[in-house]
């Protein structure tokens, strides 16, 4: 199609085309200037190809398209028809261009606000000898006769953003650019990498250079000069992308994963989600934080986010320069009615993924009538939940209320419906020979709640598959410890034996035919202690890493508590660190919770130091995760700002993997009674440490390297089914609170769960839940969760 042709069209695709209260304080300032200045115009380019002719399909980036731009319209306020969007056959890179140019070039005014969403393959490519990352278009290919290639560089992304008027523009690049050395970007679990498979580098061809001229001559800039401002990252505006790259290192990987019901880019659900329920106080690096903890749960260390771009580090910067709408978040929204406005269908992208996946009938929501969107009133009509298929519901108002649905309408989440039977999904290695695969399956099919499952067919926690085992090499005298050398992905050292190699085998090889297996992350990082030292068969490898598997749906079912955005009891937390200074290094509360008008200063715990003064965040990574030394000392400071008491508990994973938990002081054992766990209270208005600052006990951050996760989590009822699950699953521990690892993770994350559902019950909310599900209100309590990183 002829440029200017496109360019006339592009009107007609557009049609065509298918907080709590302290926290409205800290923004009311920042907000009310956003509000006082005249309205800004918001334009958006979302682009997303799954099918591509010649290399793998992909299946989540029509969907991240969908994701944006509900969010676009529903929360940030953008017209429909200011929205363009290029899906599979018609994002080729001339439409692409010619959409840029005539949607966002030729109408974007100094002050107006823009987004670019890229979601497809990646790749890299050769400008005129320069190595650049690149956005692969539905119509470029590699041809063996012809190694040129219709990619769409970053230096030409760079000179259209250069075009625009307006420097407040995000751009979105939820794609990768290195494909594995093997060529296979479905990786073995339910992830695949979103880098093109290609087995060399390939040039731009004419057309492209050409289109670059014709930018450069009308910018008036020179090809130094741009390659100068590129390579030193003076992109305008803001880019978030999913494959993160530090300064003078390769960028990362960026993968879409297969949900239940929908697939969608890792960083583009976490993204989205984190912004559905955003508060006017949520800055882009609060969010960018938020976003990198969320992708991390779903994928671990392999993907990687990056925040960059001439104003990626204004402080004050509200994410796509907007304030959102409503003030204190939704859930999703309504996007069809039927039966009079009695059913309708809502939009769910505002829940965390893990718990979408498990979100069950009978579910309720609260519908938010046009005046009440800013509300915290809990009695607003309840629709509840008659059926799911991935980020679509269909619900009815229940409880006889006599209200009608109307597109547009906000919801949030009231009662959180899960099942009871929850399981670990296990994906088994497709390298292993049958064999193997069939003796896993049978090993795995006589253990309780844990379920084998084929690769990429349904969503899955971990996999289980076959470590290829070294030997390290002889080192130099003047080499570096062999602890310090890092083995290639997907082997691991053997070590804890002097006995030398078996006849035959070569020094840095694998050592055959012994078998080792292990436990991967979804994005296949090796799971710490999951492989043994010794060859094993199939069967008693799965029995070996059983307690690791219960951990990790320990940890599964933890994460399905997660709802500081949803929840409305009033709690707050920051993690601190203490040595080798005073820092806080995250914040986090309920953004709807409920607090007291005037919480009473006299009921702060004696034991609580004032915070540290210094409130400079913590040292970032690329990801935009706080950083943590081994040896440094961190402490959790609690508050209570309800005004009614609340219980807490605070567990999570190391960064070996293994279950913790805060084990309270024991009353002390008499003859007439046995010695109990305290349950932790704070009263209303109360804050605590933990550690607390009168006791000897210390957090220390422990090897080795990785992540750490803690939930700390708190109820308007006592824990009393944790404290027992805990006591049967650990050694006394005095009357001196510790952190502690529980023998029985699981037994107490299910204890977890039916306190919570307890707690809830006192708030009749849902009558006689079924006796096969969790129901868990959202008055009842809340939970924080912290994620960082230990080097």
């Amino acid at each position: 199609m002829k440029r200017r042709a496109f360019l006339q069209q592009v009107g007609l695709l557009l049609t065509t085309l298918g907080i709590g209260e302290v926290g409205l304080r800290r923004s009311g300032d920042r907000y009310r200037h956003a509000l006082a200045q005249s309205a800004p115009r918001k334009l958006a380019l979302l682009i997303g190809i799954n099918h591509y002719s010649q290399i793998p399909t992909l299946s989540g980036c029509v969907t991240d398209v969908e994701l944006q731009r509900e969010l676009l319209i529903h929360r940030f306020g953008f017209r429909d028809r200011d929205i363009l969007t290029l899906t599979d056959q018609q994002a080729t890179r001339q439409n692409i261009e010619s959409a840029f140019m005539g949607h966002l070039t030729d109408q974007v005014q100094p002050g107006d606000v823009v987004v670019f969403h890229f979601s497809g393959y990646g790749s890299r490519v050769v400008t005129r000898g320069d190595m650049q990352n690149s956005l692969v278009p539905v119509d470029s290919e590699i041809r063996p006769d012809a190694p040129q290639v219709n990619d769409l560089p970053e230096e030409t992304l760079w000179l259209l953003l250069r075009s625009l008027r307006s420097d407040r523009v995000t751009t979105v690049l939820d794609t990768s650019y290195i494909s594995p050395e093997n060529g296979d970007t479905l990786l073995r679990s339910n992830l695949r990498l979103r880098a093109r498979p290609t087995s060399g580098l390939a040039e731009s061809n004419p057309a492209v250079l050409m289109f670059q001229e014709q930018l450069l001559s009308q910018l008036n800039i020179s090809k130094s000069q741009t390659r100068i401002e590129r390579q030193s990252g003076q992109i305008p505006g803001v880019v978030l992308a999913a494959a993160g790259e530090a300064h003078g290192t390769p960028p990362g990987k960026a993968f879409e994963a297969r949900w239940s019901g929908f697939s969608s880019g890792l960083l583009t659900y976490a993204l989205t989600q984190y912004l559905w329920e955003a508060t006017p106080a949520n800055t882009l690096q609060m969010s960018f934080r938020g976003v990198s903890s969320l992708v991390e749960q779903l994928a671990g260390q392999e993907e990687q986010p990056g925040l960059s771009g001439q104003k990626s580090q204004e402080r004050s910067l509200l994410t796509y320069y907007l304030p959102p709408e409503p003030l204190l978040g939704a859930d999703g929204v309504v996007t069809a009615v039927e039966e009079g406005g009695k059913v309708g269908r809502l939009w769910l992208a505002g829940l965390p993924a893990i718990v979408l996946e498990s979100y069950s009938p009978n579910s309720l929501l609260t519908l938010l009538p046009g005046d009440q969107v800013d509300s915290k009133d809990t009695a607003s009509t309840r629709l509840q939940i008659s059926a799911r298929n991935g980020l679509i519901a269909k619900v009815r108002i229940c409880c006889g209320q006599e209200s009608q649905l109307e597109v547009g309408q906000y919801v949030r989440e009231a009662v959180r419906v899960l099942p009871r039977q929850i399981n670990l999904m296990v994906a088994l290695d497709p390298t292993m020979e049958r064999i193997e695969r069939v003796d896993a399956t049978s090993a795995f099919s006589g253990i309780a709640q844990i379920k084998a499952v084929t690769a990429a067919d349904q969503p899955t926690d971990c996999l289980f598959g076959k470590v290829k085992p070294i030997i390290p090499s002889p080192l130099p005298a003047e080499s570096p410890p062999a602890s310090a050398i890092a083995p290639p992905p997907g082997t691991v050292s053997v070590e804890g034996t002097a006995t030398p190699p078996p006849l035959g085998t070569e020094v840095g090889k694998p050592l055959l035919p012994q078998n080792h297996y292990g436990l991967f992350s979804p994005g296949y990082s090796l799971i710490p202690n999951t492989v043994s030292a010794r060859g094993e068969v199939v069967k008693v490898a799965v029995q070996r890493v059983l307690p690791q598997l219960h951990t990790l749906l320990a940890a599964k079912l933890l994460r399905l508590t997660a709802n500081s955005g949803s929840s409305y009891l009033g709690v707050r937390a920051t993690l601190e660190m203490v040595v080798p200074e005073e820092q806080m290094l995250i914040q986090q509360e309920t953004v709807r919770g409920v607090r007291s008008p005037s919480p009473e200063p006299a009921a702060q715990a004696q034991s609580v130091k004032p915070e540290p003064n210094k409130t400079e965040p913590a040292k970032m990574l690329g990801t935009g995760l706080p950083r943590l030394s081994i040896g440094n000392r961190i402490r959790y400071r609690l508050y209570n700002d309800s005004d009614r008491p609340v219980y807490f508990m605070v567990l999570g994973l190391d960064s070996s993997g293994t279950a913790i938990a805060l084990y309270p002081g024991q009353s002390q054992e008499t003859p007439e009674a046995k010695s109990e766990l305290h349950q932790n209270l704070l009263a209303p208005g109360e804050a605590v440490t933990v550690p607390q600052v009168s006791t000897a006990f210390e957090w220390v951050i422990r090897e080795p390297v990785g992540i750490n996760e803690t939930q700390i989590i708190f109820s308007t009822a006592p824990f009393t089914q944790t404290l027992m699950a805990l006591k049967a699953g650990g050694r006394s521990m005095g009357n001196i609170p510790r952190i502690s690892v529980p023998t029985n993770p699981l037994e107490v994350a299910q204890a977890v769960l039916q306190d919570l559902h307890q707690a809830s019950l006192g708030f009749s909310t849902l009558s006689a839940p079924p006796a096969d599900v969790f129901a868990l209100d959202m008055r009842a309590w809340a939970t924080l969760s912290f994620i960082y990183q230990v080097v």
